[in-house]
């Protein structure tokens, strides 16, 4: 007769079954009350932004706006198609009385002003500089408030747009969402049929699915609460969207299988969800914990732009894991036998089928576990080696968005506009006396001479912004979102380092700057926000396993999958092997935020598996004390809902891949890409293969550090 468990999971399966109905009508207020806030958490999103306080780019910047009252250049573009100066005069002064109706306070400078636009060589088209105040996100939202303006303004046969980086992410931000949408509809559909074909029961395929879609909603709406105290920009809705399906679904259909199970071994319903919910249920929250406590150190490092996304990451993975742990076991009391309702028995013979393969595949695996462990990898190290060779950047992705107006106003810039650019290179030159003291002046005209020597610089201008302050333009003959621009501005500050004497500072400045910026400060923060998640996560490991080995085993296996992960991404995305495939023009990097994003990620992720498979041999030896028989038991009897779990997961990360934003095609394929490779090559093959080599081993545990590690396991 087997035992009947305890310990805190086991009074968690209790407590929910003998109040299901308090624990379902909670949920459903909770549920509600969040669906009610969606359109504040919606509408409360700012824009992505890459400042970086501190950095050199946001000192200069900050200055220049202290002397100028602007924060940033953007550019009106009026194109009437013809040379005719009377009818693009009139559409210029529409164009600019149309911006200055949106907020009066907007510095527009026209041609003929100082620092001011100009009229194309072919009489065409016109620009007009427009200085944007304010912090990114006003800066985007304000942007779409003008291009409707411009739009309403422009006369029959001419065309207007306002483009620069707020205009762009202010657009990039528009596709994204609808994007998101986009996504969705593919996604979900797909992981439906797979939970079928995995179930073979249209009600219990349809629990995951619910479980998915509530913590979404419930995410939303505290993220829309938070946001009384704290921003969250707009790429956090993509991450809690993607991760947040993939972990609910996740952990809902290993809920719902172990609950079968226990069902089909004869146990009575109640006794079936407290056993559900001591191992299945443990295995799930120490899961979640894992992916939570992986995201923690970048939540509170000083990063800009990642510390909101992992927190919203954070809560969508906690509240997936309260909802397996309390909703999903009182629906699954209250359906009773009503579960397998709409029942396929074909799709329930094949599940069957492949219960037996994997029983196949494991005596394969223990009987030759050195040939295994060997070729996996080899094939991990393989796949791993194009990363040594990563690249980073920031892409503005205007290839990507030719449809949208800010897009459209830059190629208009860049036909009529040969020596143009998006934005120009600023240098902030300060000095200790005034604006016509001879160690500010010496400075400025070091600087400007050094400009004009750059051949990648043209149009380069000097301008006193005050007593001993003052800033020279350069517009770059390089894309700004370019390798080329980059090392333009890396080369710049060099040399104006060592220019410049004492008593004076040249800071440079501008979109190109900005991303150098962002990504020196993401690149230097990421050892020891990486070092800091690893050893986090070897302490919860160690909690759940009771074993140093196996806690260090799952780090070591983890970092090869997310290597071979990262590998795929740089041949794929920065090499560009996958342009025609995915529809994209690779820029030669990865975007800066995606690496160490991909990684936090990811390291969680695949911990699922391993504490899914380990934790059910674990059970097994405790049982049997035979490893060999163990590991065979442990593959086979989580071969299919690892399959299952991450081909949900494969499927709603690949739906990203077929946006238009190169980004987050990134993002989707690095996500699916690794979740196959460890579904796979790591949990199918190298981790039992392991255990075997391993022998006694695997379950060795000092005695002091026993005593030392808190004990949250059934009996």
């Amino acid at each position: 007769m087997a035992s009947t468990p305890s310990g805190l999971f086991a009074g968690i399966g209790r407590t929910v079954a003998a109040r299901r109905r308090l624990v379902m009508l909670t949920w459903l207020v909770v549920v509600l009350g969040g669906a009610a806030l969606v359109p504040a958490f919606t509408s409360g999103l700012l824009g992505v932004g890459y400042d970086t306080p501190g950095s050199e780019s946001d000192r200069a910047t900050q200055r220049i706006a202290q002397l100028t009252g602007t924060t940033e250049r953007s550019l009106l573009v009026v194109d009437v198609g013809t040379a005719d100066a009377a009818a693009l005069g009139e559409a210029l002064q529409r164009g600019v009385d149309a911006v200055r109706s949106v907020d009066a306070g907007l510095v527009v400078v026209p041609p003929g002003s100082p620092g001011g636009g100009s009229f194309s060589p072919d009489g065409r088209a016109a620009t007009a500089v427009v200085g944007f105040t304010g912090p990114a996100a006003e800066r985007q939202e304000i942007s779409a408030d003008l291009q409707d303006a411009i739009d309403a303004a422009m006369p029959a046969g001419a065309r207007g747009g306002i483009t620069g980086n707020s205009p762009l992410l202010a657009d990039l931000i528009h596709v994204e969402h609808q994007d998101l949408i986009k996504a969705e509809v593919i996604g979900l559909p797909v992981a439906a049929l797979i939970l079928l074909l995995a179930f073979g029961s249209v009600v219990a395929a349809g629990l995951p699915l619910l479980i998915g879609l509530c913590g979404l909603i419930v995410t939303f709406g505290i993220v829309a609460i938070a946001m009384l105290v704290m921003d969250f920009n707009v790429f956090v809705e993509s991450l809690i969207a993607m991760v947040g399906l993939g972990v609910g679904i996740d952990y809902a259909l290993l809920v719902v299988r172990r609950f079968r199970e226990e069902r089909a071994g004869g146990s009575e319903p109640t006794a079936a969800i407290v056993t559900t919910i001591a191992t299945a249920g443990r295995t799930v929250a120490f899961s979640g914990a894992i992916i939570a406590t992986s995201l923690l150190p970048v939540a509170i490092a000083d990063l800009p732009f990642f510390g909101e996304a992992a927190i919203g990451c954070m809560i969508v993975v906690l509240v997936a894991v309260l909802l397996s742990l309390t909703l999903l076991p009182a629906i699954l009391l209250a359906l009773g036998h009503r579960l397998d309702r709409g029942r396929l028995p074909r799709l329930r013979r094949r599940a069957a089928r492949h219960g037996d393969g994997w029983a196949r595949w494991a005596r394969f695996v223990m009987r030759r576990p050195w040939p295994v462990l060997l070729v996996g990898v080899g094939l991990l190290l393989a796949a791993a080696s194009p990363a040594l060779g990563l690249k980073t950047g920031v892409d503005l992705n205007a290839r990507a968005m030719p449809q949208e107006e800010s897009v459209k106003a830059l190629t208009s810039l860049e036909t009529h506009f040969p020596a143009a650019a998006l934005a120009p290179v600023e240098v902030l030159v300060t000095g200790t006396g005034t604006g016509t003291d001879a160690t500010y002046a010496g400075a400025r005209d070091t600087v400007t001479r050094l400009l004009g020597d750059e051949p990648r610089l043209a149009d380069v201008r000097a301008t006193d912004l005050g007593p001993g302050a003052g800033v020279v333009v350069a517009t770059p003959t390089v894309g700004v979102d370019t390798e080329a621009a980059e090392e333009l501005v890396r080369d710049l500050r060099r040399g104006l380092a060592a220019a410049v004497g004492p008593g004076a500072e040249a800071l440079v400045t501008g979109i190109t700057a900005e991303s150098v910026d962002f990504t020196d400060e993401t690149n230097g923060s990421t050892p020891w926000v990486i070092g800091l998640a690893l050893l986090l996560a070897f302490a919860l490991l160690l909690t759940v396993f009771r074993s140093p080995v196996l806690a260090l085993k799952a780090i070591v296996l983890n970092l090869l999958s997310i290597g071979a992960a990262f590998g795929l991404v740089v041949l794929v995305f920065q090499e560009g092997l996958g342009e025609q495939v995915l529809d994209f023009t690779s820029p030669g990097y990865v975007q800066s935020w995606l690496p160490l994003t991909l990684f936090l990620l990811l390291f969680g992720l695949s911990m699922d598996y391993e504490v899914f498979m380990v934790s059910r041999i674990r059970e097994a030896w405790l049982r049997t004390g035979d490893t060999t028989e163990a590991g065979a038991e442990g593959l086979q009897r989580t071969g299919v809902v690892v399959t299952s779990a991450a081909a949900i997961m494969i499927a709603i990360f690949s739906s990203f891949m077929l946006t238009s934003i190169p980004e987050m095609k990134q993002m989707g394929f690095g996500l699916a890409a690794a979740v196959l490779i460890d579904a796979t090559i790591v949990r199918a093959a190298l981790v039992p293969a392991f255990m075997r080599v391993a022998g006694r081993a695997n379950w060795w545990m000092p005695r002091w550090l026993d005593r030392a590690v808190p004990r949250f396991e059934h009996s």
